[in-house]
């Protein structure tokens, strides 16, 4: 082979060595890279530790009369024990009663001393219990004088709300499965002298609690 053969060989060689780096650099520039994961931008949200809730303790259930008699003044869903003779009076029967142990009632009623009377005045009164159709002339077990103090808070209009517990105890009712209770102003026994202020009540007034 001459030499001016082998200078064009070479050329052509150098050549053909250009044209491929040009075009494998053009590829690199190019192509689209890869993205790599990332990193969350926050971190998970771990799991909320179990809680325990305290639950309130119960209120004592009750129970409400199974009827409901009263000879006051309705006004707005209340009667009003309010007579010049002090003889209306409202009672409540229970049945059945709880199997054993004494029997406590909860007591809420409206208290004054007179038409539109004075607010936050403590109620008092007599309650009385006997059977479950009492003999009029005085077949009851027994009673009380009762006082309940005045529960009204100082935003309430009319500060008249009175509300408590009475007691009876199980041995003065025998072996009674059903019971009537009474809210007067005048003593069945006649023993006590009546009482004046006015009293409202309604058959949400008095309740039995469970044990």
């Amino acid at each position: 082979m001459s030499t001016r053969w082998l200078v064009v060989v070479i050329a052509a060689v150098v050549a053909v060595v250009l044209v491929v780096a040009l075009v494998v650099g053009s590829d690199d520039e190019t192509a689209t890279p890869t993205a790599s994961p990332q990193a969350p931008t926050s971190a998970p949200a771990a799991p909320a530790s179990p809680g325990v809730t305290p639950t309130p303790a119960p209120s004592p259930s009750t129970v409400d009369a199974s009827s409901f008699v009263s000879g006051g003044d309705p006004v707005a869903g209340w009667f009003w024990l309010r007579d010049a003779a002090h003889v209306a009076a409202a009672t409540w029967t229970f049945a059945p009663l709880p199997a054993s142990g004494d029997l406590t009632f909860v007591v809420e009623v409206l208290a004054t001393d007179d038409v539109d009377g004075a607010r936050d005045l403590d109620a008092r009164f007599y309650f009385a219990w006997g059977p479950a159709a009492p003999d009029p002339s005085g077949d009851w077990y027994g009673r009380l004088p009762v006082t309940l103090p005045n529960v009204s808070p100082a935003d309430d209009p009319v500060g008249y709300t009175c509300r408590g517990t009475v007691t009876v105890p199980r041995s003065t009712i025998g072996a009674a499965t059903a019971l009537t209770v009474r809210i007067g102003r005048d003593d069945v026994r006649g023993e006590l002298p009546p009482i004046d202020l006015h009293v409202a009540v309604n058959a949400d007034s008095v309740k039995l609690r469970l044990p």
